[in-house]
């Protein structure tokens, strides 16, 4: 019994840390990247950074809130896509220390 219960942990704790598919969203139109995401759930999008110009980020995108589970709360997002620079997305914020996310 203690195998299958150490087997189903392992299991648990393998599937969070699976890696996400990477995408370079200024090569994909915005409805790939709706696509893409409600497909995987949550995906890595390459962009430029907002701030710094010359600055490629790696940012998570989710499809729904379940995606954002440890990683803070869902929030509404915008990456530059190869046929519009504010495609629409959803991201999850950081853990803010209060409610439901206040394990910080």
């Amino acid at each position: 019994m203690k195998k299958i219960v150490l087997i189903a942990v392992a299991s648990l704790c393998a599937s969070n840390a699976m890696a996400l598919s990477s995408y370079n969203s200024e090569a994909m139109t915005c409805s790939a990247v709706h696509d893409k995401i409600a497909r995987d759930g949550a995906v890595v999008l390459k962009h430029p950074s907002s701030k710094i110009g010359s600055l490629d980020v790696y940012d998570r995108y989710v499809s729904n809130d379940a995606g954002c589970i440890e990683w803070g709360a869902m929030s509404k997002s915008s990456v530059p896509t190869s046929d519009d620079p504010h495609c629409k997305v959803q991201a999850c914020s950081g853990l803010t220390g209060k409610g439901h996310n206040k394990h910080i």
